[in-house]
């Protein structure tokens, strides 16, 4: 949200910003345990995104057979760096297919 990754920023965010806030309900942990949280919680947070990709195709709301790549520059509000490549698209495009294999 807002393009804040830092776990410290975070933890400003969940004093000042009124939506950080509320998602927290209300708690305001440190940013030693937003760390922590995060790196336990990383590969649920992978699975959890894997099967609703799986869900929305099976639902009809995206497809997964087109895909346009090109040597363009992408600009990312939604990634943690603002400019993404084709090659690192490939490769995360590739790691995605093998996890959705493994599920399926």
């Amino acid at each position: 949200m807002n393009n804040i990754y830092s776990c410290r920023k975070i933890e400003t965010a969940l004093k000042r910003d009124i939506h950080f806030i509320w998602l927290a309900g209300y708690e305001q942990p440190d940013f030693n345990t937003i760390n922590r949280f995060r790196n336990r919680v990383k590969d649920e947070i992978n699975l959890v995104f894997t099967r609703l990709v799986i869900v929305l195709a099976e639902k009809g709301f995206i497809t997964l057979d087109v895909e346009y790549i090109d040597g363009t520059k992408i600009e990312s509000k939604a990634n943690k760096y603002t400019f993404v490549w084709r090659k690192s698209t490939e490769k995360l495009r590739a790691k995605l297919i093998e996890k959705i294999k493994v599920l399926l």
